[in-house]
């Protein structure tokens, strides 16, 4: 065991105190040296006294001396850098997420978590804030513009967030389900099995959807992305990917001749693609239109295909695009749509996938409304 984590456990109950030092004793994800103080006040006696640091806070928001978020707007304040998980009853999950909204690092369910799960929570605790502090470190480094800096911490704040919510959502639903199966078995029908069966399904794939985005994020950042390019029949790529994008995606009329060709890796052009019309879909209007042309000069080497996805929505704030493939970047008309789920990081998939292509990704404003979304690519010819 490499890991050595000094917690400050603040519990107004002894047992629950007792129950964590337990089952930290038990997780192999690190050793975890335990201090545990029961008030608040206690606990920001000892953050102000230590002199060697934390490296991670378990908050109880329910203590003797303080109650709820204020809880945990006192212990942030006082804690600095120091990450803090919270702890909430099992029906108060709601205030998890909100103390996360205000930059907890995660929240746990008390008397849910076995040695591994919980051990693991701390310990990415730990990892992502460190993560974020070197994030910070670089971003003073490089720019004197603080107003940006805090912009994008609180697109970091805002996005695990909204990672914590997305993952928990489905999860809550497959598991009410599944045990509803389990425990009580004979109380359905064969068709409300197979309902309940194809909601399981469907979270599973939402979930399969966000583990994908995250990974082939991560991959682009640390440059592992390699891209297989081969030539590829550019309305056969299209159609593929507009059949991917839904039901909804039939209302596309297409423009592109049969003849072009694309020299790219096919399963980055159907993710580029199938982006650009699920958000077409999701925040534009009728008419949707995907247009193709070819463009450059007679050297076959210099040809390139330029695709775009249309749409004749309300476009997007102008004030938002130099933003708009930027990692995180939702903008507040998306945010303010009722249901429709998002991570922010989308197009700027879609800009790291076409640079491996060795092509280019960008947004145009349509006339005389409405959104362009384009990219580029080497044409197969």
């Amino acid at each position: 065991m490499e890991r050595t984590l000094r917690t400050l456990h603040i519990e107004g109950s002894r047992t629950d105190t007792e129950l964590v030092r337990a089952v930290l004793s038990r997780s192999s994800m690190a050793e975890f040296v335990v201090e545990a103080v029961s008030t608040l006040g206690d606990g920001l006696r000892r953050l102000a006294d230590d002199e060697d640091g934390f490296d991670v806070i378990v908050l109880d928001l329910h203590l003797p001396d303080a109650e709820g978020l204020t809880t945990f707007t006192r212990a942030a304040a006082a804690a600095g850098a120091v990450p803090i998980v919270v702890c909430t009853g099992s029906g108060d999950e709601s205030l998890g997420i909100t103390a996360v909204e205000h930059g907890a690092q995660d929240f746990v369910v008390k008397w849910s978590s076995d040695p591994e799960s919980l051990g693991r929570t701390l310990l990415y605790a730990v990892q992502r804030s460190r993560q974020l502090a070197e994030l910070q470190r670089h971003l003073v480094e490089s720019t004197d513009a603080g107003d940006r800096l805090a912009a994008t911490n609180a697109a970091i704040r805002e996005f695990l967030a909204m990672v914590v919510h997305e993952i928990r959502t489905p999860i809550t639903v497959i598991s009410g389900y599944a045990g509803l199966l389990r425990d009580a078995p004979g109380t359905f029908t064969p068709a409300e099995q197979a309902d309940s069966l194809s909601t399981i399904l469907l979270q599973t794939e939402r979930l399969r959807r966000l583990t994908d985005t995250l990974l082939t994020h991560e991959g682009l950042e640390a440059g592992a992305v390699q891209a297989q390019p081969e030539e590829v029949c550019v309305v056969e790529a299209i159609d593929t990917a507009l059949a991917a994008a839904g039901p909804a995606a039939v209302d596309f009329k297409v423009s592109c001749d049969p003849g072009f060709t694309a020299r790219v890796d096919p399963a980055h052009l159907q993710q580029a693609l199938v982006n650009y019309a699920t958000n077409a879909l999701k925040y534009g209007a009728e008419p949707f239109t995907v247009a193709v042309i070819e463009e450059g000069g007679g050297d076959e080497g210099d040809r390139k295909i330029v695709i775009r996805v249309i749409d004749g929505g309300d476009g997007v704030p102008e004030e938002f695009v130099p933003r708009l493939f930027g990692r995180f970047a939702r903008s507040d008309a998306a945010r303010s749509r009722k249901g429709v789920h998002g991570t922010g990081l989308g197009l700027s998939i879609v800009a790291g996938l076409l640079h491996a292509n060795a092509g280019d990704a960008w947004y145009e404003p349509g006339e005389p409304r409405g959104s362009r979304f384009c990219l580029r690519i080497p044409s197969g010819h």
